[in-house]
C-alpha cells in the first residue's frame, strides 16, 4: 500500500506511526470524554495511559524480538541490525498486553483507582487505538494475509512494504483491515455496554467482554496470515493458543462471579 505518507529527501514519515499516534490520541480522547462520568481523575488517568502504552509497546517489541529471532539473519550481528533497522514495525500484541496489562494494574494500585472499574473504562479505548493500529500494519503491509480469489483480496505493489516479496502483486486477503474492523466494532459493543454500566452493571463486565470479543476475533483472523506465525501443537499459532486460554479465563471468571 503506502508505508509512507510523506517523503522528502532522506525524510520519511511511516504511515504505521502515524496510525499508532491517531490511534493514542483517539483513545485519550474518548477517556477524557468518560472519565467524568466515571468520576476518575483525568490526571491519573492520563499518567495510567501513558506509562501503560510505554510498557505494553516495550513488550510487544520485546516478544516479537524473541518469537522470530532466527528469522531476522544467520548472525547474532545481522539479526540485531535488522531489529534496529525495521524498529518502527514488528510487535506481538499479546506481548505487549502482558507487559502493559501488568503495568496497568500495578500503577492503578498505586494511584488509588479501582483496577476493573478502570479497566472497564479503558477497554473501548483499547480496541479503538487497536483499530488504527492495524489500518497502520495495512499501510505498512506487515500482519498480511494469505493468497486467495476472495472479491476482498487486495494487491501490494511497493517493494518497500513489510510483505513477503513472493506476495508482491499476488491477491491477498487483507488481515489487517479484517481486524481493523472487528476492532472498531468490539469498540462499538464495548461502549454501549460502559453507557449501561455507568447506570448499573456489574464492574468488571466491559474489560471481560473485551477479553472474549477479542480473543475470538485474533483466533479467527489467524487462519488467514500469511506471515510467519511460529509453529504449535496441533496446528495452532502461539498467538491462537493465547486467545483460548484468553477465552477460557473469562467463562472460569464469570462463572465464578455468577456463582458469588
Amino acid at each position: 500500500m503506502h508505508p509512507f505518507i510523506f517523503e522528502a529527501g532522506r525524510f520519511h514519515l511511516p504511515a504505521y506511526g502515524l496510525a499508532v499516534a491517531a490511534g493514542y490520541l483517539a483513545a485519550l480522547l474518548y477517556l477524557n470524554f468518560k472519565a467524568k462520568a466515571f468520576a476518575i481523575d483525568k490526571e491519573k488517568l492520563q499518567d495510567l495511559v501513558f506509562w501503560t502504552i510505554l510498557a505494553g509497546m516495550g513488550g510487544a517489541k520485546i516478544f516479537y524480538a524473541v518469537t522470530y529471532w532466527s528469522s531476522f539473519g544467520d548472525s547474532f550481528t545481522e539479526r540485531t541490525v535488522y531489529l534496529f533497522k525495521t524498529f518502527q514495525y514488528g510487535f506481538v500484541f499479546y506481548g505487549g498486553l502482558l507487559t502493559g496489562g501488568a503495568t496497568f494494574f500495578i500503577k492503578a494500585r498505586k494511584s488509588g483507582l479501582d483496577f476493573l472499574k478502570t479497566a472497564d473504562l479503558c477497554a473501548p479505548a483499547l480496541a479503538l487505538g487497536q483499530a488504527f493500529g492495524r489500518l497502520g500494519c495495512f499501510f505498512a503491509g506487515c500482519c498480511y494475509g494469505r493468497p486467495t480469489d476472495s472479491i476482498f483480496g487486495v494487491v501490494f505493489s511497493d517493494p518497500r512494504c513489510e510483505l513477503n516479496p513472493a506476495y508482491i502483486g499476488v491477491k491477498i486477503h487483507p488481515t489487517q483491515l479484517y481486524e481493523a474492523a472487528g476492532n472498531l466494532l468490539i469498540f462499538l459493543i464495548l461502549n454501549f455496554m460502559l453507557s449501561k454500566e455507568e447506570k448499573r452493571a456489574r464492574i468488571g463486565a466491559v474489560i471481560m467482554a473485551y477479553a472474549a470479543l477479542y480473543s475470538t476475533l485474533r483466533f479467527s483472523v489467524e487462519f488467514l496470515r500469511g506471515d510467519d506465525r511460529g509453529g504449535f501443537a496441533l496446528g495452532l499459532s502461539p498467538a491462537q493458543v493465547i486467545s483460548l486460554i484468553i477465552f477460557i479465563v473469562v467463562i472460569v471468571y464469570s462463572l465464578a462471579v455468577r456463582a458469588d
